[in-house]
């Protein structure tokens, strides 16, 4: 019987985590599994409400705001028993059996490393979060929101894999960390995710590890989850989430020589 772990780092989110938690199937799932949320700023509301609701959640508090591959390794690393660890950001409400779904692919090909499911906009369209491996081009037109300004640009819309039709199960570059299954076989053997990432490429950077290592990772439509994606970064150009966008971006292109989109070829 598998065992998994759910991460969620709240950074005031509030209501919107309350609908992520209440989403996780408790009464209808089979295999053991453990939630742990992490405030990753002060939050007595949702610390509170924790505490009541669901006492047998591991509920940790950063005394100062941390990077998402560092509130995720944190918590990989003081618990390094769990088979799985399924991410989920708090604007996630899971679908019926999706976490089921995941996990039997996960155990059907011992060969994956990562999964994760189709996640919708609320009107039911489904929104891109399974990706290519980014050219500099493609960074440079999102770093700088050319690609909010002109609609159809063939590079993005390969990158974004616009267009393409997906078997239940398809291998894909990447998939973002909104929500991922991890297998702690694949992290036990390429590492944890890349702290140097503060925000965003964590994920992408984590799949491409995987490849080289002869990881596969999967899109799952038959999973599927509903997903808020605030995208603070891509909507906001002078936020911090904006700000972090870019010099992650920078990191990766440093990382991989900036050849990104080849980042899975030694």
């Amino acid at each position: 019987m598998a065992e998994l772990a759910v991460i969620i780092v709240n950074h005031n989110h509030g209501e919107m985590l309350r609908k992520t938690v209440e989403s996780l199937p408790f009464l209808t799932f089979d295999d053991p599994f453990q939630v742990f949320v992490i405030n990753n700023i002060p939050d007595e509301h949702v610390t509170t409400w924790v505490k009541q609701t669901f006492p047998d959640f591991h509920l940790i508090q950063n005394e100062n705001p941390r990077g998402f591959a560092a509130n995720i390794n944190q918590v990989i690393r003081n618990n390094p028993h769990f088979d799985y660890y399924l991410l989920l950001n708090p604007d996630v409400i899971c679908l019926p059996g999706m976490i089921e779904t995941l996990l039997e692919v996960m155990e059907g090909d011992p060969h994956i490393g990562a999964a994760a499911p189709e996640l919708l906009n609320f009107d039911g369209t489904v929104q891109p979060s399974r990706r290519r491996f980014a050219s500099f081009r493609v960074l440079i037109y999102r770093a700088l929101h050319i690609d909010a300004l002109i609609r159809d640009i063939p590079a993005v819309d390969h990158y974004l894999m616009n267009g393409v039709t997906f078997d239940p199960v398809t291998e894909v570059d990447w998939v973002t960390g909104a929500a991922m299954i991890l297998r702690k076989a694949t992290l036990d053997d390429i590492g944890l995710m890349d702290e140097r990432f503060f925000l965003y490429f964590e994920d992408e950077d984590l799949c491409c590890r995987m490849w080289r290592n002869d990881w596969k990772v999967c899109y799952v439509t038959e999973a599927k989850a509903f997903h808020a994606h605030l995208a603070e970064g891509r909507n906001k150009i002078l936020s911090k989430a904006n700000i972090h966008h870019v010099l992650s971006a920078f990191k990766m292109l440093i990382k991989y020589r900036g050849k990104i989109s080849t980042c899975h070829k030694p």
